[in-house]
């Protein structure tokens, strides 16, 4: 294969992982956001239980109690979508920092192979110029040592 080969497949290699890589941080905007959203759930459940759960019953009407405990399993309905919602964030970002390793790797192996053949490359030439050099060398003794 030749360098311009391999130049053309890290460069793909970088774009995949640089796409990943902003996946990435998409994913993990998603999580931090869901994350959020259920704790400020908690925080107000316990807040309201707080407030209004440690009243007396007996100082409730049966409809106010009614709509209190409606409202707390409203809540603790949101609560757990919200919970499945980060489960659901959480599982796409481990999946996204799996395609990004996996870009990472790819990116690393065809750069190890571009240079593995610029030094191969390298070595050839190398070659190839001690050969006529040595070439050089001896044709300039066989005219020494040949008689005019």
């Amino acid at each position: 294969m030749s360098d311009t080969i391999f130049s053309l497949l890290v460069d793909l290699a970088e774009r995949e992982r640089n796409t990943t890589s902003k996946r990435l941080a998409d994913a993990n905007a998603a999580v931090t956001t869901a994350r959020a959203q259920l704790d400020m759930l908690e925080r107000y459940l316990e807040d309201y239980q707080n407030r209004h759960g440690s009243r007396k019953p007996t100082t409730f009407g049966a409809e106010t109690l009614r709509n209190f405990n409606a409202f707390i399993l409203k809540l603790e309905a949101a609560i757990t979508q919200q919970r499945r919602e980060l489960a659901a964030c959480e599982q796409g970002c481990n999946a996204v920092i799996n395609a990004e390793r996996a870009a990472q790797r790819k990116l690393l192996s065809f750069e190890t192979m571009r240079d593995r053949r610029s030094e191969e490359t390298r070595l050839l030439q190398q070659l190839n110029n001690r050969r006529l050099e040595d070439q050089a060398a001896a044709n300039s003794a066989m005219r020494t040592r040949l008689p005019r």
